[in-house]
């Protein structure tokens, strides 16, 4: 699946949905008759005991925004989960597409325990725009933030980028496209 300049290969201990896709329940339904509202980039329902996984990711390949904008991830990544969770309650009842709505269904029934929301981003510490430490600052202060603005849905909340997103999330591969 691919989002920017990335393509996801989640293997088969996912199922994953491109939830912001064109043609889905969140473009069809949600974003035509709720406005304004967001979504993620990906639900992942994993085929273990582990919890339904919400990730939105971003390519910072081009540059990190200025500071101003890039201030408000945190908050922006937040408002995209409070979105997604209601839309899997909306698409589970009234999704028109029968594997969309069964999905919804099984993503729903993973929420008896908190989801867990990872934010991904490409090139955040990329040498030539950041030094390795303020990367590192930069890093720990989303995580700080996202974890403040997920409170009221989630503890199990984690910033990966590229150097590190196979510890955090098994059976996916990322590529540069």
């Amino acid at each position: 699946m691919r989002e920017g300049n990335l393509d996801f290969d989640f293997g088969r201990s996912w199922k994953v949905l491109k939830y912001d896709g064109n043609g889905g329940f969140y473009k069809t339904k949600m974003a035509a008759n709720v406005e304004p509202t967001k979504a993620v980039d990906f639900l992942c329902i994993p085929q273990n005991q582990q919890p339904l996984l919400l990730m939105e990711a971003k390519d910072f390949s081009l540059g990190v925004p200025h500071r101003e904008k890039f201030d408000h991830v945190p908050m922006a990544v937040a408002i995209k989960a409070r979105d997604t969770v209601a839309g899997l309650v909306g698409g589970s009842h009234c999704a028109s597409d029968g594997s969309e709505r069964a999905f919804f269904t099984e993503s729903r029934r993973k929420l008896n325990s908190p989801p867990r929301v990872v934010f991904f981003f490409s090139d955040l510490g990329t040498p030539l725009r950041r030094e390795p430490r303020r990367a590192l600052q930069a890093r720990d202060v989303l995580l700080k933030q996202l974890k403040r603005h997920l409170s009221w849905l989630t503890r199990n909340v984690d910033v990966v980028g590229l150097d590190d997103y196979s510890a955090f999330v098994s059976d996916l591969t990322i590529r540069n496209v």
